[in-house]
């Protein structure tokens, strides 16, 4: 019989892909009422679900060199995942390099496969972290730039379930000046953001998208 498999997407071009379901659903949300199954609608969450939350840590630092290229420096992690016996990450940008595993825990194997990770043995709670190189920092008409990261989201046979999300760009504030977050803060979608750097704390269900909108300084 063939194995069910979860899906993860954590951002633009990420897709996790598990060889078999979690041991007795830990942190799919098994055992929850079909009704109240998320099936892709976005829902910011106030409170934390009793069952396990995968968490996803996303670091997207612009350099000054990146507005001529749109190259930018990509560190993410992924804690907390879910007991299975196989993992494939893997990266669809349409422009990656210099992908490498950093650190990892609470696995029994991880190597880059292509444009991809692929994870054995993995036991609740292991943590995985990578780097690369993404190209996704893109002039606009107004003679700014856009970044636009996701649809960030955790699925499982036909259901979305929820990710805690710590997410943090930096950029030189010399030459950009943020102009928009999208979505707009709210309970659950944090956002704070100073000279340089912005930082969103979120805790979803369901497909979260973040665009960022920058002018360019004379």
């Amino acid at each position: 019989m063939t194995a069910a498999k979860s899906t993860v997407s954590m951002l633009a071009g990420v897709l996790l892909v598990a060889g078999c379901a979690a041991a007795d659903g830990f942190g799919t949300g098994a055992g929850r009422d079909a009704s109240a199954v998320n099936e892709g609608a976005l829902h910011l969450l106030q409170d934390t679900p009793p069952t396990r939350v995968l968490r996803t840590r996303n670091r997207l630092h612009i350099r000054a060199e990146s507005l001529a290229g749109g190259w930018v420096e990509l560190e993410q992690c992924h804690a907390d995942l879910d007991p299975v016996a196989a993992l494939a990450i893997e990266y669809r940008y349409q422009h990656m390099r210099g992908l490498r595993i950093v650190s990892v825990s609470g696995v029994d194997a991880a190597f880059v496969a292509g444009d991809g990770v692929e994870l054995t043995g993995i036991r609740a709670g292991a943590e995985v972290c990578v780097r690369a190189e993404v190209q996704v920092l893109i002039p606009d008409a107004a003679g700014g730039y856009r970044l636009r990261s996701g649809p960030f989201h955790r699925r499982f046979l036909d259901g979305y379930y929820p990710v805690r999300l710590d997410y943090r760009v930096e950029w030189p504030a010399n030459r950009l000046t943020l102009r928009s977050v999208t979505p707009d803060p709210q309970p659950g979608f944090a956002v704070t953001d100073g000279s340089g750097v912005l930082q969103v704390d979120a805790l979803f269900e369901g497909m979260l998208t973040i665009e960022l909108q920058f002018a360019a300084r004379e």
